[in-house]
């Protein structure tokens, strides 16, 4: 009889995590994973499709970015997209279990399509960079919006088609992080974005991913939830990267340089204010009774901030 996922952890933490409960955790997952595959044989078929779908998809950019760009970017683009697709692909195959609806716990029998969207999401994170790094700037701004707007559609479709899933509830934030922790580094490499900027938003997307696997790990499951200063510190911090991304592609170098220490004080400014808004939210859970598992492990967005402890 499987053990359930919790009582792993409970034995876990109890073990103070011995080299022995670790070994038996890794295991017992592992088979867990392998079961997954045999047990939803249904869904191998959508799963390869999408990501042919995907491969052509990129091909296309390829090809694009060869003739408009550089040979060797089309080359790059290709060879990394295709080692993400191939990394999402089969993350996303080795967790069909996980394939669940959770608002109405009905099993997804065919690929969602705002898994796709995600998916595509997170292949095209070798493109704006290497576009970035080519100061490409106008089609920096066109993917970036793009990007943008993906992020919002998967969320919109997921509720509207009723196929919200753990996978997705696990994959998207993990791709909006991944994503802009990209954009960030290779902007500052490119002396657009001063380090110290990078190293707040880096510090940030750390906290929020580290800080919500401390808690599971330490304390037990914790229920993600987004709030109201989260989201819009996030897309305020999105509008401005935004924007700056547009000023590089149509303002004049004068205007460029007058505005751009704004920004980047601007984007600090947003990245150290929701650091110590994660790290107070994160300080209060630790103390905080956790919810019962069940509740506890309905699914939700990585990129809000955890929840409050109730009173």
């Amino acid at each position: 009889m499987p053990v359930p996922p919790g009582d792993l952890l409970r034995e876990l933490r109890q073990d103070g995590y011995s080299f022995h409960a670790i070994a038996q955790f890794v295991r017992v997952s592992l088979a867990r994973v392998s079961r997954g595959l045999p047990e939803h044989p249904e869904l191998v078929r959508p799963i390869a499709a999408t990501a042919l779908v995907l491969f052509v998809l990129q091909f296309i950019a390829a090809l694009v970015l060869s003739s408009q760009v550089d040979r060797r970017v089309g080359v790059s683009y290709l060879v990394s997209s295709s080692l993400l697709l191939l990394f999402a692909s089969f993350w996303v195959l080795t967790h069909v279990g996980l394939l669940l609806g959770y608002r109405d716990g009905q099993r997804v029998i065919r690929m969602p399509i705002p898994i796709a969207i995600t998916m595509l999401r997170f292949v095209s994170i070798p493109a704006i960079v290497l576009l970035i790094h080519e100061q490409r700037w106008t089609a920096v701004v066109w993917l970036f919006a793009a990007s943008a707007f993906t992020d919002i559609l998967d969320g919109v479709l997921a509720r509207a088609l009723h196929v919200e899933t753990r996978v997705g509830a696990l994959l998207d934030p993990l791709t909006d992080v991944a994503f802009n922790a990209s954009v960030f580094i290779v902007l500052a490499q490119s002396g657009v974005v001063p380090w110290w900027v990078t190293g707040l938003m880096l510090a940030r997307y750390a906290l929020l991913v580290g800080g919500t696997v401390y808690l599971y790990l330490f304390y037990g499951p914790v229920r993600i939830q987004p709030t109201l200063f989260g989201k819009l510190a996030g897309v305020l911090t999105s509008v401005l990267l935004g924007f700056l991304l547009l000023g590089l592609s149509s303002w004049s170098e004068a205007t460029r340089h007058r505005l751009k220490e704004v920004f980047d004080v601007g984007l600090g400014v947003m990245g150290l204010a929701t650091i110590i808004q994660v790290v107070s939210i994160g300080l209060a859970n630790r103390n905080a009774k956790p919810e019962p598992l069940e509740e506890a492990e309905r699914p939700s967005k990585i990129v809000g901030d955890v929840r409050w402890p109730r009173s």
